[in-house]
């Protein structure tokens, strides 16, 4: 079974539209388990409302960039004043005005702010698919971990029951007189520490399946129970391709970019426009610009001095870039060391399970025949022991290779960052996705999203 990164888009976007669906206890395949952490999980879903937040975010932090329009109204009263024997007339004041401002951008600093807070969004989006690349790395660990365990769970019983059977054996001899009283204490010995193995490897078992169901949002959860498949190396990439795919090494190239954008910065020239129009005003005389007129003004500030401001800015995004620059190389690194650590684990692996396999072989072999003779009553009963030992201990170390085959798969996926959204997280795709906070996805749409989910 295979994790697609379409697949994993697909997820995110039912994230997004779908509401949270019950949980039931369900046998499901690897695909599936990982659409339910898609759709189910808390801490995903708080990551991708942040996601979307932080879009929303970017829209208002550009607003002032827009004209903006108030209305005004405003009322005075003012009573006489006694002089002498006269008294003043009240006084009442009143105007509504419309006001218009706008300020021009003469600098460039307008693309260079929307450009910057664009980028902090495509950072945010990068640094959400990197959280989703890890944790369905995780699940699959978790997912194989627990597949593994179940078959350690079958093993162990298989073994109670040879040993069982293999103790039933000795008490008729016993009973015969065939064998003295310590092949009874023995073979009881290797029941009691069977049964032992059965309920270690149970509990790690239902404890796998606990953080199975916790990464699905509590949805209770067991793998289909199917025959174990030794994994195959199907993963087809090279470094160039994964220093692309990765969405942390996005992030950090992202990063970079917002700190030089950042650097560019600095005082800047600002124009104002304002226009107003007094549309009642009592007296007349009250407000300017007068009733019913309109008045327009242009400001120009020029920037003298910022008390250094700008220049020690200048210093920190210099450092900021730097900073990004040697993240950036560290993750190239990492990313390097990532893959040539997976693939080692891998070629030791696959090398451990086949030699292990032939040890299988042969341990079935020897314990077929011990267990025959000491039937027979031509074998020593240690010898039976010793044949059971090897065997129960090469069978758990089998299913130690392949584990260690399927982790090795895992880690080199992630490393590739093979589990992320199949996207590229820029500010289009944002705004094609959110557009102005309406969902542009209709019945027909999410029908299709769901199909090709499936697929």
């Amino acid at each position: 079974m295979h994790i697609h990164k379409r697949q994993i888009f697909y997820g995110i976007i039912l994230l997004l539209i779908l509401p949270e669906i019950s949980h039931a206890s369900v046998s499901m395949t690897l695909p599936q388990y990982v659409n339910e952490i898609l759709l189910n999980n808390h801490s995903l879903r708080a990551n991708i409302k942040n996601v979307e937040a932080g879009y929303y975010s970017v829209l208002a932090a550009v607003g002032y960039q827009r004209p903006n329009i108030n209305a005004s109204l405003t009322g005075s009263y003012v009573s006489a004043q006694s002089s002498g024997a006269a008294k003043e007339y009240n006084v009442t004041v009143g105007n509504l005005g419309l006001r218009l401002t706008q300020r021009i951008d003469i600098s460039g600093s307008y693309k260079l702010d929307a450009q910057q807070n664009i980028i902090g969004y495509e950072v945010s989006r990068a640094n959400f698919d990197a959280t989703v690349n890890t944790l369905i790395a995780a699940a699959e660990q978790t997912w194989w971990s627990a597949v593994l365990a179940r078959e350690n769970m079958k093993l162990q019983r298989e073994i109670l029951l040879q040993r069982s059977e293999n103790h039933r054996v000795t008490m008729e001899k016993y009973n015969q007189e065939l064998v003295p009283k310590l092949d009874i204490v023995r073979s009881e010995a290797q029941v009691v520490e069977a049964e032992t193995l059965v309920k270690n490897a149970e509990t790690t078992y239902l404890n796998l399946l606990a953080e199975l169901s916790y990464m699905a949002g509590g949805l209770d959860v067991e793998p289909v129970d199917e025959e174990l498949q030794v994994p195959e190396f199907d993963v087809a990439m090279n470094f160039d391709e994964a220093l692309e795919a990765r969405p942390d090494v996005r992030a950090a190239k992202i990063n970079l970019e917002r700190a030089q954008i950042v650097k560019t910065k600095g005082m800047s020239p600002t124009l104002d426009f304002g226009f107003q129009w007094t549309a009642w005003a009592d007296p007349e005389m009250a407000a300017t610009p007068n009733n019913r007129e309109a008045g327009a003004s242009l400001t120009l500030t020029l920037p003298i001095t910022d008390g250094k401001q700008t220049k020690y800015k200048t210093l920190n995004t210099e450092r900021l870039i730097q900073a990004a620059e040697a993240n950036l190389e560290a993750l190239r690194e990492s990313t390097r060391r990532d893959i040539t650590v997976a693939i080692n684990n891998w070629r030791n692996a696959s090398a451990l399970e086949q030699d292990k396999q032939r040890q299988v072989e042969r341990a079935e072999e020897e314990l077929r025949i011990t267990e025959l003779m000491y039937a027979e009553g031509m074998g020593a009963q240690i010898d039976l022991i010793n044949a059971q030992t090897a065997y129960q201990a090469v069978r758990t170390e089998y299913l130690d290779a392949i584990r260690g085959m399927y982790s090795a798969l895992v880690s080199l996926k992630q490393a590739i960052g093979d589990y992320a959204p199949d996207e590229d997280g820029t500010w289009r795709e944002a705004v094609s996705r959110y557009g102005k906070g309406k969902n542009i996805l209709g019945e027909a749409g999410m029908q299709t999203l769901r199909t090709n989910s499936q697929k």
